[in-house]
């Protein structure tokens, strides 16, 4: 049943603008950003790379999810699948699957950076693999997100809107008011700090077990929304 969802989302998905829009603008924005970085460092690094993709990759993947759950609803095809029965659970993963897919393609061309600095001068390849690791485990999380907001709404873009704010909330978790005594709780949710750790070449145990169970929860979620919609 996942595969079959799977399937059927990549060619939908690839069938529209979205991939090829996210995907022309992530590359020339995040390029611009990450030139205009190694002029300003003078070294040959892949680090800055990586908090920048990561960043565009909150505002570029609720665009890629947000028709995932909303436009199935939004058409009354959702309430058909509901009704053959379909379980929650392997309709949720495969829309899943098949957004972390397409994000992770539109993602590649940045394996060119690494090939430019190689031209150039002699990176380090521990932080390169790290941060490409921390990426693609970002990528992850934020599709589940994407799809967790799909799931909620039968609106594209409010569930566009949704999980891009949520994202930015976890994002900037870890920059927090004074008056507020929750520093190191906060800092543990936010994302940005965890990519951190990936993008100066240390792959912690810790950091691939938040973004595997927030995808996880996120995923959960939506599997019981959609599960929802099924007892309405």
């Amino acid at each position: 049943m996942t595969r079959a969802v799977v399937g059927k989302e990549l060619r939908v998905l690839w069938a529209s603008p979205v991939p090829y829009v996210v995907g022309a603008l992530l590359q020339l924005v995040l390029g611009l950003l990450y030139v205009d970085q190694l002029a300003a460092r003078r070294q040959a690094l892949f680090q800055p790379a990586v908090p920048i993709a990561g960043f565009l990759l909150l505002a570029l993947t609720p665009l890629v999810c947000m028709r995932a759950v909303a436009e199935e609803a939004r058409s009354g095809t959702l309430e058909l699948l509901l009704a053959v029965p379909v379980a929650g659970r392997p309709l949720v993963v495969g829309k899943w699957l098949a957004a972390w897919i397409t994000v992770l393609v539109v993602l590649a061309p940045v394996v060119l950076f690494v090939l430019l600095l190689e031209w150039f001068g002699n990176p380090d390849l521990g932080p390169v693999l790290s941060g490409l690791v921390g990426l693609a485990l970002l990528a992850g999380a934020l599709a589940a997100l994407g799809v967790l907001a799909s799931s909620l709404t039968s609106t594209q873009p409010v569930a566009a809107m949704t999980a891009f704010f949520v994202s930015l909330l976890l994002w900037f978790a870890h920059v927090r008011a004074e008056a507020l005594s929750v520093g190191g709780v906060m800092d543990r949710l936010s994302i940005s700090e965890r990519l951190r750790g990936f993008a100066g070449g240390v792959v912690d145990t810790s950091d691939v077990a938040f973004f595997v169970l927030l995808a996880a929860a996120a995923l959960t979620l939506a599997a019981a929304a959609v599960d929802g919609r099924r007892l309405r």
